[in-house]
């Protein structure tokens, strides 16, 4: 199991540029409509699904 303790988002979306720092094992986003929150947590998405990606090429080797 992985624990991430910062995030950046370059670029994705409505972000230029987002930095979350001292991330600890729950954490809770809060925000006006429209601020973004869903877009954090497809950012984070799609760098999970990255590894799973990963693992699924080195396992067909």
């Amino acid at each position: 199991m992985y624990h991430l303790t910062h995030l950046n988002i370059h670029q994705f979306r409505g972000f230029r540029h987002f930095h979350f720092e001292n991330l600890g094992r729950v954490n809770l986003l809060v925000g006006m409509n429209n601020a973004g929150k869903t877009s954090v947590l497809e950012a984070l998405s799609l760098y999970c699904r990255s590894f799973d990606s990963m693992e699924w090429v080195a396992t067909a080797s």
